[in-house]
C-alpha cells in the first residue's frame, strides 16, 4: 500500500544527498530548496537527475569613493522649543465651554449624519463626537465648516470624500453632512510652574530650567533622527549603486518575515493569517530592498574584515541597559545570551559600514527644519 511512497521518498533521499554532497565539495553557495527532476527512478542503481537551484548572488562592489548622498543637517531652535512646549501644554489642557462662535484650534462637540445622493450610508453618524478645528483628522472642508457656529447651531456640511479614501465605495463622493452643534470649547493650558514641569516630565525649580532640559532632550532626539537619516540616505545610494540580481528564495524568505513581524505586531498568530490578511506580496519592495542591502553590506565586511568593535559593542549594550532597575543585571544578561549578542554585534557592524561610506563617500550638507526631520506634522 505505501510502497509507491516509500520508494520516492528513498529516491528523494538519494537525490538530496548526493545534490549536497556535489555543492559542497565544489563550494557552491546554495540558496533555498533545490528542484529535482529525476531522470531514472529505479532501486539499487545510480539515480539520474537535474537539480534546479540558485546560489548566492557574487558580487563586486564599485568604488566607495564614488558614493554620493545628501548629509541631513539640522539643529533645535528657540522656535522649536516654544512649539515643543506650546504642543506639551495642549496635551494637558482642559476642555472649558466658551462663549461666542468656533474658530481655529476649537473643539466642537456635534452630532452628525453623513448623505451620499440623499441616502445615509454606512460609518456616516456619530454623536457627541469633539472635533479639534484646524487638526486635519477629519475629511478636507468639514473642519472649516464647523468655524463661525454657536452652541444649537445646525449646518449642513457639503464636502467630498478624498479619490484617495481608505473605503473604496466612499472615495471621490460627495456627500452633506448634517450637523448639530452641541457645545464649542477651548483648551485650557496649564500654567508654567512647577505642576506642569512635573506633569511633563521634567521636573524643574523655574522655566528656564525647564527650558535647558527640554532642549537637551529635543538635541538628543534630533540627533538620533540625523543619524537615522544620514544612515538610510548612504545606504539607498549604496543600493542603487550597485545592481545585480537577487534570488528569488532569499526574497521570498525576507518577505515571510517581514508578514510574521506584521501579524505580530497586531497581536496575530501568523499560522492562522488568511491570504488576504497582510498579504505577502505587499512585502516585496521592503523585501527586496533590505535583501539586497544585506548582501552589499556582508560583502563589504567581508572585503574590508571588518569585526565588531568590542568598545562599540559594550556601549550599544550599556544604552540598551541604563533604563532598567538593575542595568547590571540587563548587561550580563546581554552577553550571556548568545542570540542576543549577536544581534548587538550586527548592529556595531552596521555602524562601522555606515562609518566607512560616510568617510569614503562624498556627502553635500542639506539644511533641514527640525519639525522635518523628526516627523512632526505643523
Amino acid at each position: 500500500m505505501y510502497g509507491g511512497q516509500i520508494k520516492a521518498n528513498v529516491i528523494f533521499d538519494a537525490m538530496s544527498e548526493s545534490f549536497f554532497k556535489k555543492v559542497s565539495e565544489d563550494n557552491i553557495p546554495v540558496v533555498g530548496q533545490p528542484k529535482f527532476d529525476p531522470k531514472s527512478m529505479e532501486l539499487d542503481k545510480d539515480v539520474k537527475f537535474e537539480a534546479t537551484f540558485e546560489v548566492y548572488p557574487e558580487i563586486k562592489i564599485k568604488k566607495i569613493s564614488q558614493l554620493t548622498f545628501k548629509k541631513p543637517i539640522s539643529e533645535v531652535a528657540e522656535e522649536d522649543i516654544n512649539k515643543t512646549i506650546e504642543n506639551i501644554r495642549k496635551r494637558f489642557s482642559q476642555l472649558e465651554s466658551k462663549e461666542g462662535k468656533s474658530e481655529d484650534n476649537d473643539v466642537v462637540k456635534v452630532n452628525f449624519e453623513g448623505f451620499i445622493d440623499d441616502e445615509p450610508f454606512e460609518g456616516g453618524k456619530a454623536d457627541e463626537v469633539t472635533i479639534e478645528i484646524g487638526s486635519n483628522t477629519m475629511i478636507p472642508g468639514f473642519e472649516d465648516g464647523l468655524k463661525d457656529l454657536s452652541k444649537g447651531d445646525k449646518k449642513d456640511l457639503n464636502v467630498s470624500f478624498p479619490d484617495d479614501y481608505h473605503v473604496d465605495h466612499l472615495k471621490g463622493k460627495p456627500a452633506v453632512f448634517k450637523t448639530e452643534v452641541l457645545d464649542v470649547l477651548k483648551p485650557k493650558l496649564p500654567e508654567m510652574n512647577e505642576e506642569f514641569f512635573t506633569m511633563a516630565g521634567i521636573p524643574s525649580k523655574d522655566e528656564a530650567e525647564f527650558k535647558k532640559t527640554l532642549k537637551e532632550r529635543l538635541s538628543d532626539d534630533l540627533d538620533s533622527a540625523l543619524t537615522g537619516m544620514k544612515k538610510e540616505r548612504i545606504f539607498d545610494a549604496l543600493a542603487e549603486m550597485n545592481e545585480f540580481e537577487i534570488p528569488e528564495s532569499m526574497i521570498m524568505n525576507e518577505m515571510i518575515n517581514l508578514r510574521k513581524g506584521s501579524a505580530a505586531q497586531m497581536g496575530k498568530e501568523y499560522e492562522k493569517l488568511k491570504d488576504e490578511e497582510f498579504p505577502i506580496e505587499n512585502f516585496r519592495e521592503n523585501a527586496q530592498k533590505r535583501v539586497k542591502l544585506g548582501i552589499i553590506l556582508n560583502k563589504l565586511i567581508e572585503e574590508h574584515e571588518l569585526k565588531a568593535d568590542a568598545d562599540r559593542v559594550k556601549k550599544l549594550i550599556e544604552e540598551r541597559s541604563k533604563n532598567y532597575k538593575e542595568p547590571e543585571k540587563v548587561v550580563n544578561w546581554y552577553y550571556s545570551n548568545e542570540e542576543q549578542l549577536k544581534n548587538i554585534e550586527s548592529l556595531a557592524l552596521e555602524e562601522q559600514v555606515t562609518e566607512l561610506l560616510e568617510k569614503e563617500g562624498k556627502s553635500t550638507d542639506e539644511s533641514m527644519d527640525f519639525d522635518k526631520v523628526l516627523g512632526i506634522n505643523v
